[in-house]
């Protein structure tokens, strides 16, 4: 059995991170850390000094468990430092509404369709004609309608006319919750803006080598969509050696995702392990007395940093390059380095740099799959021998991958409620082919400026990376490839990897108890599978969902559903704002249909009245979709549960008088003018309403 003593960061890790959880869900309204980290500190210092006169084992034990406090309070420290909305000048604490802003454009510049999106750093606020320091961050829309490649820089500080909006919670039930996404990275503003309502004030990057490093990425990318003619692999190429993925094919990503090999398109470890393994190659014949041990250690750590910068400082390769980098200067030191705990301080100074980070999918599968490869995967790879090199190696890959997905399983179910089947064949091509992209797309653009060996290169690499995505586009349409809907709580989650650490207790140390633990949460999820199925089973609802422009409710009973559209549900539209929310109940496939539909689904009457509004009947409850003007009166005692009013239709509020229904739903489908305008008449009129834009979707359990 590992000594405990033998792993002293990792020790200081869990504690840290016990400190940001501990924050994040119990005390965000603590305003008392440095105080408590002072009192620890106090503390250690006092239990040391007694453990070194006394010298016993009871004595050093209340020293380490006091140090361990110290680094504990330490991560609720961090995280309330680094929580940006608790300052007293941040956005959020402003008494009245900006007439204007100034700021400095802090982040990179992210192309989208017709816009591009950055983050502006807040410095000043004008309320009330008066100039007010200000703190804060402000997601930028800004249109894209002029030849240039990117309408602001890095750097640049902009005057902007209006005043940024909080950004507005998830307006779907179990939707991805975009607004907390952008709090986790200290960002609770955004603003849409026009051509007109910005100006430029100059320019100040904040960082010189973050925007030397963002600078040479666009002549780098630049280069490779000059010299990569086909949109398609010119997006990977962008995305797996810069970390750009403006330019990234929805359905190639698509098929990556659905494989199990999006790592692949996203600059991680792997990348920067890649690098550093070339390099050592070529640096091994200069790396022999001290003196150039130490330059090769410079220059190494250095060219891992240089790349970390260009490619975005992702947690994943933030990871890799601080591991690298310890490895690097261990080495150089002739001092031996233990893996878990080079890689538990590399995990320390990332959350002692951004706590948040721990809540980012990126930084835990990174540090995850690193651990399952470095602990699951040398224990799988033992169980076979295979004589024959070509056999061993790949055994090896399968190993590697197989340890990889293990690892990460229950986040994989948890975050993204599916399973790539066929992972293990797909990683066992794709990873070796992604060595040959990353290798021949540097080698092209480190010699682009060489003819004849520039096209050469360019042309080994688009071919390279043509046969990774033909080959991943046939892994993926193979049969049952992608197992979807599954939809797994926190606490499961948590019980998956409890049930995974005692079976690889019970592996380690042969001791039954860690077997009838492992049985023990067995039975537990047993339980909850069966209590939810049992509670889906009795579910009974109607929802009417937030879609821009768009008009969709939903009639749910037991594990099945029918969803009405407008016509203009787009496949991604409905994977992001509705699939959720039916997975969460259980609904893996609903049946769809729309105005246009020959039949109603079964159990549902459809009836189209003469002024060509619909009225829709589904176990006693009515539903009537306005979407023409009311031309007749329903017939005294008529009543409707529910009226929609969509797609802007004319109607006045005392038309609406004669109806007896108990809820009039405002749907996403209508225009903010339209909304606007109708909404004073509703209230003068005394007509409670529902406004889906505003409030979020309509959701009524029976």
């Amino acid at each position: 059995m590992r000594r405990w003593a033998s792993y002293p960061f990792v020790r200081v890790i869990l504690s840290f991170i016990a400190g940001i959880l501990l924050y994040l869900y119990t005390g965000r309204e603590f305003r008392h850390s440095a105080e408590l980290l002072a009192f620890f500190c106090v503390l250690y210092l006092a239990a040391y000094l007694v453990a070194r006169k006394v010298k016993t084992m009871e004595a050093n034990t209340l020293a380490g468990i006091s140090g361990l406090l110290c680094f504990f309070a330490g991560g609720v420290w961090a995280t309330e430092m680094h929580t940006a909305s608790h300052r007293p000048l941040h956005l959020s604490k402003l008494t009245g509404t900006p007439s204007y802003y100034l700021g400095t454009v802090e982040d990179y510049v992210v192309q989208k369709p017709g816009y591009q999106s950055t983050v502006l750093a807040v410095e000043q606020v004008q309320v009330n004609g008066q100039w007010l320091p200000a703190e804060g961050k402000v997601q930028l829309s800004i249109p894209h309608d002029s030849d240039r490649a990117y309408e602001v820089s890095y750097g640049d500080r902009l005057l902007v006319n209006g005043a940024p909006i909080p950004m507005a919670p998830a307006a779907n039930p179990n939707q991805f919750d975009y607004r907390q996404y952008l709090a986790n990275k200290q960002v609770y503003h955004r603003h849409y803006l026009q051509p007109h309502q910005y100006q430029f004030a100059g320019s100040d990057p904040p960082n010189l080598l973050l925007n030397f490093s963002i600078h040479l990425r666009r002549q780098l990318d630049a280069l490779l969509k000059e010299s990569i003619e086909e949109r398609r692999e010119y997006g990977i190429s962008s995305a797996l050696l810069l970390g750009v993925k403006d330019e990234l094919d929805n359905e190639i990503l698509k098929v990556y995702n659905n494989t199990g090999t999006t790592h692949v398109l996203a600059v991680s470890g792997l990348h920067v392990g890649l690098i550093y393994g070339v390099l050592m190659v070529f640096l091994v014949y200069v790396n022999r007395t001290r003196r150039q041990k130490l330059a090769v250690a410079a220059f190494l750590i250095t060219f891992l940093w240089v790349y970390a910068f260009i490619t975005g400082l992702s947690p994943s390769v933030l990871r890799a390059v601080i591991m690298f980098s310890l490895v690097t200067v261990a080495q150089t030191i002739s001092r031996q380095s233990n893996i878990y705990n080079t890689l538990s301080i590399a995990a320390f100074f990332l959350l002692l740099y951004n706590p948040y980070y721990l809540l980012d999918v990126g930084f835990q599968l990174s540090f995850l799959a690193v651990l399952g490869i470095v602990y699951l995967q040398p224990l799988l790879y033992k169980t076979i021998v295979f004589d024959n090199k070509l056999l061993d190696y790949i055994w090896a890959l399968l190993t590697i991958s197989v340890a990889a997905q293990l690892i990460t399983f229950p986040l994989g179910l948890l975050y993204f409620h599916q399973f790539p089947v066929y992972f293990w064949l797909a990683n066992l091509v794709v990873v070796p082919v992604s060595t040959g992209v990353l290798y021949t797309g540097m080698a092209a653009l480190a010699f682009s400026w060489v003819p004849f060996l520039s096209t050469l290169l360019f042309q080994l690499h688009f071919w390279t990376i043509w046969f990774m995505n033909e080959f991943s586009i046939r892994v993926h349409q193979l049969p049952e490839a992608l197992i979807t809907g599954i939809d797994i709580s926190h606490a499961q989650a948590w019980l998956l990897y409890g049930l995974m650490l005692c079976l690889i207790l019970f592996l380690a140390f042969k001791q039954l108890r860690y077997f009838a633990l492992a049985t023990g949460i067995v039975a537990i999820l047993v339980v909850q599978e069966i209590t939810e199925t049992r509670q889906q089973q009795k579910q009974r609802s109607f929802a009417v969902y937030s879609m821009r422009q768009a008009t969709a409710f939903s009639f749910l009973q037991g594990q099945q559903a029918a969803l009405f559209s407008n016509g203009i549900l787009t496949p991604e539209n409905y994977t992001f704002n509705i699939q959720p929310h039916l997975w969460h109940k259980g609904v893996q496939q609903p049946v769809q249909f729309s105005p246009d539909s020959a039949k109603a689904p079964s159990g549902i009457s459809h009836a189209l009245l003469p002024d060509s509004n619909n009225l829709y009947v589904w176990q006693g409850i009515r539903v009537l979709v306005l979407t023409k003007p009311l031309r007749v009166q329903p017939k005294e005692g008529f009543q409707v549960d529910y009226v929609l009013l969509t797609q802007n239709v004319r109607v006045k509020p005392e038309e609406l008088q004669p109806f007896n229904f108990k809820q009039l739903i405002l749907d996403s489908s209508n225009s903010p003018w339209y909304l606007q305008r109708l909404r004073p008449q509703l209230i003068s009129a005394g007509i409670a309403f529902y406004d889906v834009t505003e409030q979020g979707a309509f959701v009524e359990e029976f």
